[in-house]
This record gives structure tokens, sequence and C-alpha cells, in this order.
């Protein structure tokens, strides 16, 4: 065992997310599969009861430079190694949302360092969702990658959808692929496989799959090894397979109150979510590029707006645009400075509603949502099994008791944000 461990309760499963959205789905997942798992927004502390079986820590590291993510990164991981798991998970976006630069194969070199493993495997597939992998290109619902509106995305645009090859140009490893053809012949077909490519020095090995089943056969394989990287739906699969599961989901108990809608996305997904709100509600845009000479001001506006609609039901306040807005913007500010300016709205205006007296929040975003609740000083987060409206619901007990939904962009159906609202006042019907 590497030198970070030290003597301390177990975990079987320490979960590293890259976002807070896709920390919490992991979450739901595991406790969809009777297996108790807390979030962390913090590596420390970890006050989870001794012998929970899972532990997430979310870390806002997806779009941080790669030396910063890598320290963010190995932070939580020594955390986590000091808890002895059978295995360390690394979570990043089910579209492997990166670049050149990384940071998922900056982060996964740290990750085989510190865990001493001599392979690691890499199974971003989320079926469910239509994302798939066949000879290493991503699909997303039967586009390939590249030509689904991730082509559009502001920050990490998706150009080349090969992920082996995305892989190979972040990291000094050499990747290998795990066809289709041969999970489809099962574990042991895969065993033998893997160990020869580990064999030619291939120590990064993609796992395509183009279903559940495809997964399951990747989570069969890969549940003994010390470290294993991947998107949403393995992460459940291999705790199961270590015989996990079987116990009693968390169960959010209910929030009642004024709620809002705090939406930093710009994905197609947030856009019709809004516009279906905006039939019903009062929303109001903030403009990043009028905001940019007064930030202050544009969130003390938006408070005072929100504080003469909020008795009469749920506000939304968003800076999210369409993709012509979103490059007219980043014309202006540049794209690292809109996505802070961005993030600095949203968290300013989470925390100005809490002082409003405001105790239930959809949130809409990846970065956005880590942003929120660091302005809310939230540091861990309970979430029950994702339900009809898809991962995302949790409840904080700190510091006030709070129902929350965490959506990462690019999912949920059109009429997520009113109904999430009424589910946190109760969450179990």
């Amino acid at each position: 065992m590497p030198d970070e461990t030290r003597a301390g309760p177990a975990f079987d499963t320490g979960v590293i997310a890259d976002d807070l959205t896709g920390g919490l789905l992991v979450a739901g997942f595991l406790e969809a599969a009777g297996i108790r798992c807390p979030l962390f927004t913090a590596p420390e502390p970890l006050f989870a009861p001794p012998g929970t079986p899972a532990c997430v820590i979310a870390r806002r590291i997806r779009l941080a430079p790669a030396e910063q993510a890598v320290t963010a990164f190995e932070v939580a991981a020594r955390t986590l190694l000091s808890h002895r798991p059978r295995q360390l998970y690394y979570k990043y976006c089910a579209t492997f949302d990166s670049t050149d630069a990384g940071n998922i194969g900056p982060c996964a070199e740290a990750l085989l360092r510190m865990t001493g493993a001599d392979r690691l495997g890499f199974c971003p597939a989320f079926p469910a969702v239509g994302i798939t992998l066949y000879q290493g290109y991503m699909f997303l619902r039967g586009e390939l990658l590249s030509e689904s509106p991730k082509r559009h995305d502001p920050v990490t645009p998706m150009p080349d959808p090969h992920i082996p090859r995305v892989l190979g140009r972040q990291t000094g490893h050499c990747v290998g692929l795990v066809p289709h053809a041969v999970l489809a012949e099962g574990a042991a077909a895969v065993r033998a496989h893997v160990d020869r490519l580990a064999a030619r020095g291939r120590r990064f090995l993609v796992f395509d799959a183009l279903d559940d089943r495809d997964v399951a056969v990747c989570a069969e394989v890969t549940a003994g090894w010390p470290a294993m990287t991947g998107g949403d739906t393995l992460a459940h699969l291999a705790p199961a397979a270590r015989g996990l599961g079987g116990g009693q989901p968390y169960r959010a108990p209910p929030v009642a109150g004024p709620g809002a809608v705090i939406a930093g996305s710009c994905g197609p997904a947030t856009l019709q979510q809004l516009a279906r709100f905006a039939a019903h509600r009062p929303l109001r845009r903030l403009d990043l590029v009028a905001a940019a000479a007064n930030p202050g001001a544009a969130v003390g506006a938006a408070l005072d707006w929100a504080g003469r609609h909020i008795g009469a039901g749920p506000v939304a306040l968003a800076i999210s645009d369409a993709p012509e807005g979103v490059a007219a913007t980043q014309a202006v500010l540049g794209r690292d400075e809109a996505a802070r300016l961005g993030e600095r709205l949203c968290a300013e205006l989470a925390a100005g509603l809490f002082r409003l007296g405001l105790r239930r929040f959809v949130v809409a975003g990846g970065e956005t949502s880590g942003a929120v609740a660091e302005a809310l000083g939230i540091e861990r987060l309970d979430a029950p099994p994702p339900g009809r409206l898809g991962g995302g619901l949790c409840h904080a007990a700190a510091p006030e008791p709070m129902g929350l939904f965490f959506k990462a962009g690019k999912m949920g159906p059109p009429d997520l944000f009113l109904e999430a609202l009424a589910t946190m006042e109760t969450p179990d019907g």
C-alpha cells in the first residue's frame, strides 16, 4: 500500500468526482444499490460514521488549470487512501469533458501513482442517457460526439470523438482499447485481452460500451483493481460485484419555504428547462457583459427583483445563453473571464437568496453547482436514489437544513425545475 495510507476506518469505495453534479449522481446510484454513500465538498473533515461503505469527495477540478486540478485531486486521494478503500474511483463527465491540456489524463496519472496500480481503466459510457463507445469512438444519442451539441460546449468543445486519441494527448502513458467484440465474449476474454495490452506497455485502457451489459462486464473485470476511472454508471456496479448492497437507501427529509432556480449552464437541456419554467413563473436573465462593469450592482438588482416575487412562488435567475450569445460574450470578456464571472454571480445570488430566507434551490450546471454549494457553506450532502427527474436531489443538514437539486447542464426533462422544487417539499411523494 502506498505511503499516503494510514490506519483508520475502511471504506470499500472512495470516489473522487471532478464536479458536484457528477459526484451526486454517483452517490445516488450507490444509494439505489443499497450502499450508503455521503458526499463531501472538501477533503476534510470526513465525518461519515465508521463502517460507511462508500464516500464521495466532489472537487471543482474539471475546468481548473491542470496543475491546480492535480494538486486538488491528490489532496482528496490522500484523504480517501487514509481510510484504506478497496478501490479508489475517479469519476469524470461521461462525455469526457476535457482539453488536450487535461484534466482527465493528468489526474489519472496521479491516481495510478498514488495507488501503486499497474493498470488503469477508463469507462466513461452512460448508456441510459445515450452515451456509448464503439471502437473507441464516443456517441451521444446516436451521433458522434463531435457532431452532437457537445461541439458547441463553451469551455470544453469535443472536436475529436476518439477517446483513446483524446486521452493519449493528455498523458505520457500508452493507451489501449478494450473493444466491444472482446466485451461480448465475457469477463474471461476481457481479462486475457487486458493482460496482453498491459504486457505491451498499455497502462491506460479505454473500454468500449454499447449497453449496460458491457458496463457490467467491465465492472466484473475491474472490481478487484485498486483504482478505476469512468462516468456515472460504472461506479456502483463494481462495489456490487464485490458483494456490497442490500441496505436501506437514504431518504431525504422534506424542506418547505420559498424556492429558486439558479442557472449557469448553457446546455440545450437547461435552456429548454428555463423556457418551460418561464411559461409559469418569473425568470430574470443577467447579461455577463453588462454585469462585468459592476458585478455587485448586478447581483443587488437581481436580488431586489427576486425579493419582490418570491412571496408568490419560485423564481429563476439565469446567466444561461444560447451558443451564439455565449460566443459574443466570450469575444468581449474572454472564455476564462466569462466563466469566472458567471460562477461569481451565481454564487453571490445564492448567498443573497439564502439571506432572504430561501432554503430550496435548483442549480443548473456542474461548475455553477460547486460555486453555489461553496457560497452556501455546505460541507456534506446526502442524496437519495435518482428518481424520475434523474440524479441531483439532495439534502444538506448544515449550516441549516436545505433541499437542493444540483443538475448537470445536459440532463433532465423539460419540466424539471418546478417539479424538483415541489419534490423537495415531499421527497417521498
